[in-house]
């Protein structure tokens, strides 16, 4: 009895801990059975913020609030898996673009497909209405609070924790 009520007294940092722990080993679950093992949560950052024209690594860091030397690790990675590839900047000569491959246009497929499948076992459990208020209650959370600098120094641990 004592467990269900600590569950239910939960703090909602708790609460947000453990339900992004649900959803990532979910997405991590069905990216495996896609064939996708061995992501960083890092990886999925880098793929989902890139640009059809390219785009530099001091450009991704500034839009998940990064280091640059981080990321430049993670966009390595991805090269060596084959799914980016690094092509000479046309104006400046001192920076590359990041593009896709045909794996990393592949891969964002499955990514895509994955939250889908993730969104749709939540619908599931809670229903689309809550799901959909839950949603909407986190993006005004985050709109007013992601202007923080504070928040910044959390992000760099967390872009190479697991997926």
């Amino acid at each position: 009895m004592k467990e269900n009520r600590e569950e239910s007294e939960m703090f909602l940092t708790r609460l947000f801990a453990k339900s992004y722990r649900v959803i990532k080993s979910l997405n991590a679950h069905y990216l495996a059975e896609m064939g996708y093992q061995d992501f960083k949560v890092g990886h999925v950052m880098v793929m989902m913020n890139l640009k059809e024209e390219g785009i530099t690594a001091a450009e991704i860091a500034k839009k998940v609030h990064v280091s640059k030397q981080a990321i430049s690790k993670l966009v390595h990675e991805l090269a060596e898996k084959g799914f980016l590839m690094n092509l000479k900047h046309p104006e400046d000569l001192r920076a590359t673009l990041i593009h896709t491959t045909v794996a990393g246009e592949q891969f964002l497929s499955a990514l895509h497909a994955c939250r889908l499948k993730v969104d749709q076992e939540l619908s599931q459990v809670i229903g689309t209405d809550k799901l959909d208020q839950i949603r909407t209650a986190i993006e005004s959370m985050l709109l007013h609070y992601e202007s923080n600098a504070y928040l910044d120094s959390e992000s760099e641990s967390f872009a190479n924790s697991k997926l």
